[in-house]
């Protein structure tokens, strides 16, 4: 199945058909890598990378911490290989305040087969259980954001509706395997997107934790939500890089967010490997 995806000014069909024809690597799996967490690409026999930049019509990440670049390669164990794609990096909505440039990439999967998505992100915590460097699964996404597609882009709606499991249970509970297994801290919860480019003030933190809110960041649900109507299956997963404001007496900053994801990248990375593989 494909989907064009096409906008007014960015055409998915003209960086698919540029990509396939620079590699004939074909994945089935992707990863959306957020801030910090791009030390899984050092396990990956690249076979085909390219930056944002060089191909046709694919918009441009300009957050510290995010490479921009589309990563073809394997993932390989001492038994097996697994073809996969890596977004190195991701488009926030506060860049640009365009929404066609941050669905783009999640288009572009779609178009070239990807048929399972891994999004991550750093993300602030919430919860009182939380501390820095636990992982979140996400267990359900809001946003207060009105989320809605480029105009011609197939009608594909994003509705609120109640009983949507945007996530996959197989995926997730793959995951839930995997991270019992690490040593890293894993919870279930509900993450909150927001437009961003400030950190939450402390009264906005506080009115989160009311309505249910375990973990707030700037990404994720928009490509969640096309994810789903496009009928790829998604597990997403939170770094908690940090305690949001008033949570946390520390003022916040995305080089600390950047740091702080580096400190457990290289154990997040052997959590993901097994995962994926999990997933063959």
């Amino acid at each position: 199945m494909s989907y064009s995806g096409n906008t007014p000014n960015r055409d998915v069909n003209k960086s698919a058909d540029y990509i396939k024809a620079q590699t004939n690597l074909r994945p089935k799996i992707a990863l959306v890598l957020g801030s910090g967490l791009g030390s899984l690409i050092q396990k990956i026999e690249d076979v085909a990378s390219f930056d944002f930049s060089e191909i046709p019509d694919f918009p441009i990440s300009s957050v510290e911490g995010h490479a921009g670049k589309l990563i073809f390669g394997n993932l390989k164990s001492k038994n097996c290989s697994i073809p996969v794609l890596a977004f190195q990096g991701r488009i926030h909505f506060y860049e640009t305040g365009s929404m066609e440039q941050v669905l783009f990439p999640v288009f572009l999967a779609g178009q070239i087969g990807i048929e399972k998505l891994i999004i991550t992100n750093a993300a602030g915590g919430i919860n009182s259980r939380f501390n820095a460097g636990d992982l979140m699964l996400i267990r359900d996404i809001f946003t207060p954001s009105h989320i809605r597609l480029p105009n011609n882009s197939r009608n594909f709606l994003f509705q609120h509706q109640k009983h949507f499991d945007y996530f996959d249970e197989e995926m997730n509970q793959n995951f839930i395997r995997c991270a019992s297994k690490s040593k890293m801290t894993m919870h279930i919860g509900n993450y909150c997107w927001l437009t961003g480019p400030s950190y939450e003030t402390p009264a906005e933190i506080r009115m989160l934790k009311k309505i249910g809110a375990d973990a707030v960041g700037m990404s994720t649900v928009p490509e969640v939500f096309l994810a789903h109507n496009l009928g790829i299956k998604t597990v997403a997963v939170s770094f908690i890089s940090n305690l949001a404001a008033g949570i946390s007496l520390k003022k916040l900053s995305h080089a600390d967010v950047t740091r702080a994801g580096s400190t457990i990248s290289e154990q997040f990375a052997e959590l993901m490997q097994q995962y994926i593989f999990s997933l063959a």
